[in-house]
């Protein structure tokens, strides 16, 4: 199954698993070819990528290095140096009950494949994360992730009167939660799309004493319509990197992305623009630097690398969009 419209994880989201993964001796290029996201660069602030291609990539990571826990570690190892993500919160907030509900608009700001919740009562405060997608790829270790990242967090500012015991974690999986993360007993298992954690409402009055040192780098956030302009530069980059397929197209690129044809053909409409319209822009910007080199491309090498059927057509093509033919503009040089 696809989401009805396009959801996605910054690139950047990738990170601290595969920090963790090559420290450990394990090799990037494979996993992340199997992943779909060879192309991608992971330290571009903008780049995006969707959530089963996050979640394939740190599966074969721990399938790699033979370590069911391997995205639990990695989540505790990334709230303990800091998270970049929830800087803004960590910076205003004195206790853990002005942090988190500041944390979760934060990350609002920054992904829209998982929508995070606060409930408080008097007894129990939940934490719930709550996939906007369903996923095809396996989920073991990015539910084990999410769980890890909400239990460090609170055994940080708990410190010694942390106990596992009174907390309760729901997903659908639990596999790669290691035991001395969270006791099974712990754990509930629910046929839920997202992971919930439940802890006494009394650990909220705990002081923020953590002294993160996170970095100011740039991490992506989305305010107003930009989640759009992201989205618009997603779809380019994709075409970009498959221009040369002959076969490319709307159907293409939405398997790609994780949506279904008719939603992205939509979204793009209301975005002002279409695949064919970005498609066209790609091959033209391509078309105008191979023609300019100083031993300008043929027609036919160009055809090629623009994934057009013949020259024939490139040619057509090129002329529509300039106004000449590629020989009259080969002139003008």
């Amino acid at each position: 199954m696809v989401s009805e419209g396009i959801v996605f994880n910054r690139a950047l989201q990738l990170r601290p698993f595969l920090d963790l993964f090559e420290k450990r001796g394990g090799q990037a290029a494979p996993v992340l070819m199997a992943a779909g996201l060879d192309r991608v660069d992971l330290n571009d602030p903008a780049a995006l990528i969707n959530g089963n291609a996050l979640y394939k990539a740190v599966e074969e990571m721990a399938d790699a290095l033979g370590d069911p826990y391997f995205a639990a570690r990695a989540g505790a190892a990334f709230v303990e140096a800091g998270p970049v993500f929830v800087r803004e919160s960590y910076a205003a907030a004195h206790t853990l009950a002005e942090f988190l509900p500041l944390a979760i608009l934060e990350l609002d700001r920054q992904i829209n494949n998982v929508r995070y919740s606060l409930q408080i009562s008097a007894d129990i405060t939940l934490i719930r994360a709550v996939r906007s997608f369903v996923p095809a790829a396996p989920i073991v270790q990015a539910d084990a992730a999410t769980a890890s990242l909400w239990v460090t967090l609170l055994r940080l500012v708990v410190k010694d009167d942390f106990d596992p015991t009174r907390m309760t974690v729901i997903a659908q999986e639990g596999a790669g939660i290691p035991p001395e993360l969270l006791p099974k007993s712990s754990f509930l298992r629910r046929k839920w799309n997202g992971v919930q954690i439940g802890f006494p409402s009394e650990w909220l009055q705990r002081p923020l004493a953590l002294n993160w040192q996170i970095p100011t780098t740039k991490r992506g956030e989305f305010r107003d319509t930009s989640q759009g302009e992201a989205i618009l530069i997603w779809v380019e980059q994709v075409c970009i990197q498959r221009v040369h397929e002959k076969s490319f197209d709307l159907d293409s690129l939405a398997h790609h992305l994780g949506v279904h044809p008719k939603s992205l053909q939509r979204l793009l409409a209301e975005l002002g623009t279409s695949f064919q319209e970005i498609r066209d822009e790609v091959r033209r910007q391509k078309a105008l630097d191979l023609l300019s080199q100083s031993q300008p491309a043929s027609n036919g090498e160009i055809a090629d690398a623009l994934g057009f059927s013949s020259a024939a057509s490139f040619s057509r093509a090129f002329k529509r969009w300039i106004g000449v033919s590629p020989s009259d503009f080969r002139k003008t040089l």
